[in-house]
């Protein structure tokens, strides 16, 4: 949040603001910023979470390598709080709509994730 303003003041106008119904695809090979994103869209209601559960891992990392450039590693900088005062980091999200993809399936160009998100949000257009 930025300084200085209230929790849920997001500032902006609000005719720049997207307002119409929206679906967030979402898969378990998603982590880090394809964890928290999906997270705050679920915690702030803007639509429906579609896919697989995605593992906790949202926390900012500042990555080094050694001199041998073999070795690189993650430091944890941020970690990002939930509204209950947990941090997401471990705290694996469900999508509204659970599906999980089939490996032949894939391979043959169908995506079941993809194909159940753009039905939902069409579903929820019609409300």
């Amino acid at each position: 949040m930025p300084r200085g303003k209230a929790p849920g003041d997001f500032g902006g106008e609000p005719a720049a603001r997207w307002s119409r119904p929206s679906t967030v695809l979402m898969g378990e090979g998603n982590y880090s910023d394809a964890h928290i994103f999906p997270y705050a869209f679920k915690a702030l209601g803007i639509g429906k979470l579609v896919g697989a559960p995605v593992a906790g891992t949202g926390t900012a990392v500042w990555w080094e390598s050694m001199l041998d450039p073999t070795v690189y590693f993650g430091i944890p900088q941020v970690g990002f709080l939930a509204p209950d005062g947990k941090f997401l980091e471990n705290q694996e999200l469900e999508p509204d709509v659970l599906v999980y993809d089939d490996p032949k399936d894939l391979a043959a160009g169908k995506d079941a994730q993809l194909l159940k998100a753009v039905e939902t949000a069409l579903a929820e257009k019609k409300r």
